[in-house]
């Protein structure tokens, strides 16, 4: 009942919301809306409920209109044929004008079970002692999820009168019942309650059950025995949160003895104690804070840190040795605080020591460099490109300041350490210019120098990718490969080698332009670059081309090369109908001479969510060598809802037989729990 009352108010509010932001509504007249009201049902066009709404808001305007309207809704709440969801509606309405005229007919309903909701609504909202008196009546009459209502209702009405049945109540062998009838009790502003609560808390000792913790501390904070109540569950034993609550309300009491009182409590031993004061530390006069740090040495840590962060805050420079002192501690969490600090009120003689403290490592090492970031940067600048590149040990840390900084100053340091042969070196220098460089007439050519003097292997490979990662920089839609080959414009075509596998990479009608040209180049090693740019090509587009070198080279690498490519991008997302993909993809399967390239065909299948792909796949479990890249190519396929619940009875055997076969636990799991339908 209650789920369908609320559901009609959402509708009812939905509707008003409709007409509010100025859709247009069909309009019923007044005395016609009247007579569809007692026949509606749920689903139907409101158009007159809404005409009824705005009489009904009308109405509220004086005490005599307000009557009238609510001795109409009542007249037909009271018919026998009045539909259910119309009398929902009705109750909704008198929640607004209803009056105590009302208050016997919705206690008649009250205690029917199909309208005690509804009716239990209008109650709690109507004013007067009259609607208090029939909701505190069904208290000895409801029971189960109806009486939960009205124990909320009465709470809200703060009927003092209802206290000893709620009283009773609180001891129900019902858990549900006995938890509202106490948070109920909470809520009712009279002293009989609020004595029960503290005598049930006295009883249970400590800790106090939550529950009644909170119940009590409503009491309190409404002014009402707020110092015993605060003081009784701010004792220890009380949970932590409860605790706090109480001892954040004794400080609340203080008044202007506040200040004194957060001064005291901030060097207790009292842990709850120190926490609360520590949120009232703004509040602290100067002298006050001269005070703390005076005794700075006996406080603990957590108070130290709360303590120089304040007077950090308030003081500036003032204090940049005691900051300076917290740096250089033993212990992690006030070293993080001292460096949190320098990035407050530190100067350039700070830099040196953070600098320093980036070998940490950790957090320490994460605090130093946000605290670098915040200091004066053209000092900072200067400080880190030194240490960039004199200090190997820090360079990492380092990089990631400068990427923070986005400082174009890195770019030609960072150059010249990713021109080292080393991974570790190289590594971190291209992470640095792949967040710092702009794909633009600046950055792009001192990155092709770089990839013009890089090692063949990784190293080169690694600066392709910085490459690209700073072209996709670059707006959508844009040639990537434009920018590239102006800065090769002068480079000398003995060097193709080195630079046509990152135009493959790039895309772009010029950059194919230059790969078809060297394609047919007499030097094999520029031809061997040009394959290899063809087979990085991010996209379809070349499929035609792939399969030609495919099927054509005489170069056995080169068709290898080619038919791995070829497969890989006829598999990417695309507009091609899949029928026309899994073709393609079977073809590469067929023209495949080694068990590898068969498997990565079956692998690639997986995207070709059609029961077509799985059927081409399932028989392939029975082939030993391919059987491990079909059991996984069957699992992806199985995954997908839409195309495993309709071929359920097609789908099931196979990955029976998945899960019998598969070597990889994963695949097994799945195999078993996509069975399952899950």
């Amino acid at each position: 009942m209650f789920k369908t009352y609320k559901m009609v108010l959402l509708v009812v509010l939905a509707a008003l919301a409709t007409v509010s932001s100025g859709l247009q509504a069909a309009e019923v007249p007044s005395e016609e809306a009247w007579k569809v009201l007692p026949k509606y049902e749920s689903g139907q066009d409101m158009a007159a409920l809404l005409t009824i709404d705005r009489e009904t808001i009308a109405a509220m305007k004086t005490p005599k209109t307000r009557a009238a309207c609510a001795a109409r809704l009542a007249d037909l709440l009271d018919k026998n044929d009045t539909t259910l969801a119309a009398k929902q509606y009705i109750c909704l309405q008198l929640r607004q004008v209803g009056t105590a005229a009302q208050v016997p007919l919705l206690s008649q309903l009250l205690a029917q079970p199909e309208t005690a909701e509804m009716a239990r609504y209008a109650l709690e909202s109507i004013p007067g002692a009259e609607a208090t008196a029939a909701l505190r009546d069904a208290l000895g009459k409801s029971q189960g999820e109806h009486l939960l209502g009205v124990i909320g209702s009465v709470a809200k009405r703060n009927d003092a009168a209802s206290v000893a049945v709620l009283k009773t109540l609180a001891d129900s062998a019902d858990p549900q019942v006995a938890t509202a009838a106490i948070r109920a009790l909470g809520s009712i502003a009279e002293g009989t309650a609020r004595q029960f609560l503290l005598n049930r808390a006295e009883k249970a000792g400590a800790p106090t059950p939550q529950v009644l913790a909170v119940a009590l501390l409503r009491h309190a904070a409404a002014g009402q025995q707020a110092e015993e109540i605060y003081t009784k569950l701010s004792r220890q034993g009380q949970p932590a949160a409860t605790r706090r609550a109480a001892i954040e309300g004794l400080l609340r009491l203080q008044g202007a003895k506040a200040e004194a009182t957060v001064l005291q409590w901030f060097s207790s031993d009292d842990e709850d104690r120190r926490r609360i004061a520590a949120g009232h530390l703004q509040k602290l006069s100067d002298e006050q804070l001269d005070q703390l740090l005076a005794q700075l040495a006996d406080l603990p840590d957590a108070s130290k840190l709360a303590v120089i962060e304040l007077a950090a805050a308030r003081r500036g420079a003032d204090v940049l040795p005691l900051v300076m002192s917290l740096v250089e501690s033993p212990k992690v969490e006030l070293k993080q605080a001292g460096i949190r600090c320098l990035g407050m009120i530190g100067d350039a003689s700070a830099i040196p020591v953070l600098i320093d403290t980036l070998a940490a490592g950790g957090e320490v090492t994460t605090a130093a460099q946000a605290a670098l970031a915040a200091l004066p940067r053209p000092e900072v600048t200067k400080a880190l490109l030194e240490a960039l590149q004199g200090r190997p040990a820090v360079r990492v840390p380092v990089i990631a300041v400068l990427i923070d900084l986005k400082c174009y100053d890195a770019i030609d340091p960072l150059v010249e350490i990713a021109a080292n042969t080393d991974p570790e070196v190289y590594g971190p220098a291209l992470e640095g210019l792949r967040g710092i460089a702009d794909p633009d007439k600046t950055d792009i050519p001192r990155l092709v120098k770089l990839l013009l003097r890089s090692e063949a292997g990784k190293h080169r490979d690694e600066v392709e990718k910085t490459i690209l990662l700073v072209c996709d920089k670059l707006p959508a839609g844009a040639d990537r490969s434009e920018l590239v080959l102006a800065a090769l414009a002068k480079v000398d075509r003995a060097e193709s080698p080195k630079y046509l596998p990152v135009l493959g990479r790039l895309g772009g009608a010029k950059a194919l332009a230059a790969i078809d040209e060297s394609l047919k180049d007499s030097d094999p090693a520029v031809r061997e670059a040009a394959v290899r740019a063809l087979c990085n090509w991010p996209n379809a587009e070349v499929a035609g081309r792939l399969l030609k070198l495919a099927t054509d080279s005489q170069d056995r690498a080169h068709r290898l090369w080619a038919l791995r490519a070829y497969i890989r991008v006829v598999s990417l997302k695309s507009d091609r109908p899949e029928a026309e993909t899994l073709a393609m993809l079977q073809n590469a399967f067929q023209l495949a001479d080694g068990v590898s390239e068969k498997r990565l065909a079956i692998e690639r299948a997986s995207t070709v969510r059609t029961l077509e792909a799985v059927n081409w796949v399932a028989p392939l479990l029975d082939d030993p060598q391919l059987a491990q890249a079909a059991c996984g190519a069957i699992v992806e396929l199985a995954h997908h809802r839409f195309l495993r619940h309709p071929n359920m009875g097609q789908f099931g055997p196979i990955l029976d037989k998945v899960a019998k076969i598969s070597e990889d636990p994963a695949v097994v799991e799945r195999a078993k729990r996509y069975r399952l339908g899950l």
